[in-house]
């Protein structure tokens, strides 16, 4: 009897001991949950609203193009409430002085290729704490898209506006509002011979060596998707190609080498043509450096340039070949491949010009 009443009373004390074990535990695991969203409420929205005036001087040999926007970022900061009863509009150097006393997003265009000028800029603060700052500015701006069926299909080109100052979740980019002109007329704001096909926005995060370089910061990409118009593309290049390709294969036809010592003023048209269309591609080649794009990879308009050379080469080379065969009495071996050229050489253009259309593919 005795043993089990003391069995019972070292039950009720293990239990009596384990309880605030648990309990212990029980409030670690709250406090756990209670971090994880308190560090999800720490994040700080900025929501970003863009329109784009002006895209212009779009250089496709060069990869730039130049960009006129507006940008209005609106963040809300609890000390400002009541720090105005109106809402109040702050331009010029005390805008700098504002931001530098509140808080300053701090921005800047990771993809440009220099500083952006601004236009205008102003900072209005509104009795409820929010901010609103509104700034113009031009920018020159790369172009990094792929482009291999250029001229067919589309060039992406990029805005990426990034933080500076603040790394994630201190900021992160909420794009809001994204349009191109203020008139509702998309293809106003598209100088020169492109049309709009798309337009949309991300938030990407990115490293920096900014503040010790193990932070991330947020990144609105804004995607800009431009078509070139084909009919200008076809009078600058397409047409200028394709009009040497025929010429050379109607020289190579028609201006037939005759047997005589000399071989024939034929013979002299011969080399003298198709050394002038060669001499036309690489001038075309010159004139048309801002139209051509200057990348690693080859294009479609590469394709036919190569293309549209080598038969040109070879078509010169061919007949130097014929010629010197002729002058060296080896006659009959001249005419079988005179006659064999033509078949060649239109072999060779279609072959060719099926290569330049697998471009159209990718």
């Amino acid at each position: 009897m005795r043993n089990w009443v003391v069995s019972v009373c070292v039950g009720i004390i293990s239990t009596c001991m384990q309880f605030p074990v648990e309990a212990q535990s029980a409030n670690h695991s709250s406090v756990d949950t209670s971090n994880h969203s308190l560090a999800s409420d720490t994040e700080f929205p900025v929501t970003l609203d863009v329109i784009v005036d002006e895209i212009r001087n779009i250089s496709i040999g060069h990869a730039n193009f130049e960009i006129v926007a507006e940008t209005l970022l609106t963040w809300t900061l609890p000390d400002l409430t009541r720090r105005v009863s109106a809402p109040r509009t702050i331009t010029g150097s005390s805008v700098d002085e504002t931001l530098a006393d509140t808080w300053d997003p701090g921005l800047f265009i990771s993809n440009a290729l220099q500083p952006r000028t601004i236009v205008a800029r102003s900072l209005t603060m509104y009795p409820d704490g929010s901010v609103e700052l509104y700034e113009k500015f031009s920018a020159l701006v790369s172009i990094d898209s792929a482009m291999p069926t250029y001229p067919f299909g589309e060039v992406d080109l990029l805005l990426e506006i990034q933080s500076v100052n603040h790394p994630l979740p201190e900021f992160v980019f909420v794009p809001r509002k994204f349009e191109l002109g203020h008139h509702g007329n998309p293809d106003e704001v598209t100088k020169g011979n492109w049309s709009l096909h798309d337009r949309r926005t991300e938030v990407i995060e990115t490293s920096s060596l900014s503040h010790g370089g193990a932070s991330r910061f947020s990144v609105a990409v804004l995607h800009v998707a431009l078509a070139h118009d084909f009919i200008d593309i076809a009078q600058k290049i397409f047409v200028p190609l394709l009009s040497v390709m025929l010429l050379s294969l109607a020289i190579n036809k028609y201006m037939v080498i005759y047997e005589t010592e000399t071989g024939g003023d034929n013979g002299n048209w011969r080399v003298g043509g198709q050394l002038t269309l060669l001499l036309t591609l690489f001038a075309l080649k010159f004139s048309l450096g801002d139209e051509i794009p200057a990348t690693h990879y080859m294009t479609m308009i590469d394709a036919l340039f190569i293309s549209v050379s080598l038969l040109v080469v070879l078509a010169l080379l061919w007949g130097m070949y014929v010629i010197h065969a002729f002058q060296s009495d080896r006659i009959e071996f001249a005419q079988k491949l005179e006659q064999k050229s033509n078949l060649i050489f239109v072999l060779l253009a279609v072959g060719s010009l099926s290569w330049v259309s697998t471009f159209l593919l990718k």
